[in-house]
């Protein structure tokens, strides 16, 4: 078996390049934009490896629930639908605590807010899990067994 051919090798590295480019440009809409270069750099890729973790994490949560590696080709939008929410569930849940209870990072006035929530990360957990999932809908499914054990 090819390394490229597993769902979470191309996960990660499409959820690393998207991300990336995601945090970087929401940065204006964080009250830590202002803190330099490098501060910048490495929260922003902090951010993006989180991201990514986030990712995994609802690809497998979904693969349980679907019983398959292979949901993304195999069971339609529907299990697409339940990786979006798992994502964007935590989210919700990750920005509210961070930005009211452990106050781990704060909004700059120009972040919209939907209930108290950026819309930045609302959106960022709408279009690139979805851009992903229609992405690995796209490839051949493997002629092995991923289901997991």
């Amino acid at each position: 078996m090819r390394i490229v051919s597993v769902p979470e090798v191309k996960l990660i590295g499409a959820g690393i390049l998207l991300n990336g480019i995601w945090e970087f440009l929401q940065s204006p809409f964080y009250a830590d934009h202002d803190r330099g270069t490098l501060y910048i750099v490495w929260s922003r890729l902090h951010c993006t490896a989180g991201d990514v973790v986030i990712l995994l994490a609802s690809y497998w949560i979904t693969s349980l629930v679907f019983r398959t590696r292979s949901w993304p080709t195999e069971k339609g939008w529907y299990a697409g639908w339940v990786f979006i929410a798992s994502g964007l569930s935590y989210t919700v849940w990750s920005e509210w605590f961070n930005t009211r209870i452990a106050q781990g990072w704060a909004y700059a006035p120009a972040m919209p807010l939907v209930f108290g929530i950026g819309m930045a990360p609302l959106l960022q957990w709408l279009v690139i899990p979805s851009i992903l999932v229609y992405q690995l809908r796209r490839r051949k499914p493997p002629e092995h067994d991923q289901r997991p054990q």
